[in-house]
């Protein structure tokens, strides 16, 4: 399946999580309409959600919450009934969707996340360890602290860690690319599709890559990209600016591409936000961005680009190239 594909299909489960679990508002509802009217695609993975939705509530013997559903089907089970459960589910799951696809998505880990965060919200905790995370916009992890471990395991979004000392157990940042140990204090960790985005902004940090045995130190000031195969240093940063914006709910931008900004945007915003990513590859963006209201962010971006913003509804926004450039 392709990548377009799995993005139908994610965006259907959310669709789904959203009829089943709560009261839409006809606004919402629209929306919905809106969505599903984009392409022929779109409105067959809804359907073809909707019947997976109803085969793990089938499975499950009994009425249960949609997301209840969708999680059993992800649960690791250690049991033979269970797992003869499994076996069925994704038999059953194979009818509506390719199973590789359902297994492979994100958002069973993340809706089963021991914390997460929603769009537009920002949530800072203090650890066992007396560590702090803050967590901005679309994130999830898992925490393992125990007497012998301190270990973050990033699932999604973006996450800023201060780090107390404890000279036992190292502190790990952990991604499907690999591991971050640290050496200090502060730092932000990203994702961004096949790519971890350590930014350091205090002391150091060993970026160790998942399949090979290469581990490079990340000094303060430094940003690096970190993949399954390498880790390697990409370019300056202030750390004094990230820890602003941080603490102002902003995004700082220098020289980026569109598209990027746009799906930073979107993890900050509820609904869907729609744009064609190669018509605006070409443009780039400086700009200082604040998360807390993406409307106005998104207007700013109408202001001083050759591009138009158009709302539907509050859950659906499209983003397209200025066919008439007057900019």
């Amino acid at each position: 399946m392709s990548d377009t594909h799995s993005q139908i299909e994610e965006q259907a489960a959310e669709w789904m999580l959203r009829l089943h679990e709560g009261d839409l508002s006809e606004a919402q509802r629209m929306a919905f309409e809106c969505w599903k009217q984009q392409g022929p695609h779109y409105a067959a993975a809804a359907e073809r959600m909707e019947a997976v939705i109803s085969r793990m509530q089938a499975l499950r013997g009994k009425k249960s919450p949609a997301r209840a559903a969708l999680n059993a089907a992800f649960t690791h089970q250690t049991s033979r009934r269970s797992k003869h459960n499994l076996r069925a589910l994704v038999l059953a799951c194979s009818l509506a969707i390719p199973a590789a696809a359902l297994l492979t998505s994100p958002y069973p880990q993340q809706w089963m996340a021991d914390v997460r965060n929603g769009p537009g919200q920002w949530q800072t905790l203090q650890l066992a360890d007396g560590s702090t995370l803050t967590l901005n916009g679309t994130s999830a992890a898992n925490l393992h602290f125990d007497q012998q471990q301190r270990r973050i395991e990033l699932l999604q979004g973006e996450i800023l860690v201060d780090v107390a000392h404890d000279s036992a157990r190292p502190f790990i940042v952990q991604t499907p690319q690999g591991t971050l140990r640290a050496l200090g204090t502060r730092f932000v960790v990203k994702r961004e599709g096949d790519v971890t985005v350590l930014s350091m902004l205090q002391s150091r940090v060993a970026a160790h890559s998942a399949n090979s045995q290469q581990t490079v130190e990340v000094d303060a000031g430094s940003r690096a990209l970190m993949n399954s195969n390498e880790v390697r240093l990409s370019d300056s940063i202030d750390p004094a600016s990230i820890n602003e914006a941080w603490r102002r709910h902003q995004l700082v931008v220098e020289n980026r591409p569109l598209p990027e900004v746009l799906d930073e945007i979107a993890r900050h915003r509820s609904g869907h936000l729609q744009f064609d990513r190669a018509a605006l590859q070409n443009l780039r963006v400086s700009a200082v961005i604040a998360l807390d209201d993406s409307d106005h962010a998104l207007q700013l971006l109408a202001k001083n680009l050759p591009i138009k913003v158009r709302s539907f509804t509050p859950w659906l926004m499209v983003v397209s190239p200025e066919t008439t450039s007057n900019k």
